[in-house]
């Protein structure tokens, strides 16, 4: 049945709506009951999830550091450092026991606020595109390594970013001189997508693929690559592309 009202402000309709799907892909029919539906005044004015860019109603939850997120996003967010910590565990053993992306030095891991993650791009020697929307970030320090993930991530998202973190890392040690962001992007969430697979959560894995830009162009060619060459084929790659 068509939806005939905004899900914010409940005005009717008149004409199309915009359409959010979860984690902001192109919509698809597994899409729906979970997607929501906004009117032009709702999609100008209303308040945007500082995680999932979505509009949310008149009752967003504020973090300590400003952010707002919505309530789905907040169903779901890791702020506690323990919660967080025994998920990196899980997500480092996938990746290393399934993938073997096995790390020479190890490394620490820590939630940051978002004014943290900021300071920690402006220092970094491989600064991101936008510090603003920085969600996860590696830093190495001389012999000190450690993973950052901004605090108040869903856990799927949580799971990606440790993931797709962790893949940076290991690309550092086997294959510095790499360059070309649709192998770099590609191959963290490729790792990231495989993460996913080994525990169940296909869902996501099928929104993941629906990607643009060098992150999806470049997992589908990881995804068509391991279909050839297997596991060990896609690592290959990635350490003779530099």
């Amino acid at each position: 049945m068509p939806i005939k009202h905004c899900h914010l402000c409940g005005r009717r309709l008149r004409g199309k709506g915009w359409i959010y799907t979860p984690n902001g892909l192109p919509w698809s029919e597994s899409d729906r009951g979970q997607a929501i539906v906004v009117c032009d005044a709702c999609q100008e004015r209303a308040p945007r999830c500082d995680v999932c860019g979505t509009p949310m109603g008149r009752a967003p939850i504020r973090l300590p550091d400003e952010r707002l997120i919505c309530a789905r996003c907040h169903q779901t967010a890791v702020y506690d450092h323990d919660q967080a910590r025994a998920l990196f565990e899980r997500v480092i053993s996938v990746v290393t026991r399934q993938l073997g992306l096995h790390l020479n030095v190890g490394a620490d891991f820590t939630l940051a606020d978002a004014m943290h993650m900021r300071r920690l791009a402006e220092t970094s020697a491989h600064p991101p595109g936008d510090p603003s929307r920085l969600i996860g970030l590696f830093v190495r320090k001389g012999m000190a390594r450690v993973m950052y993930a901004l605090s108040g991530l869903p856990q799927i998202l949580l799971i990606q970013t440790v993931a797709h973190e962790w893949a940076h890392a290991w690309q550092g040690e086997n294959c510095p001189l790499l360059q070309d962001p649709l192998v770099t992007e590609g191959f963290a969430e490729w790792v990231a997508y495989k993460t996913l697979e080994a525990m169940g959560a296909t869902k996501t894995m099928a929104q993941m693929t629906r990607q643009n830009g060098p992150y999806g162009e470049g997992l589908r060619k990881m995804i068509a690559l391991e279909r050839d060459t297997g596991v060990p084929g896609v690592l290959a790659f990635c350490q003779r592309s530099e």
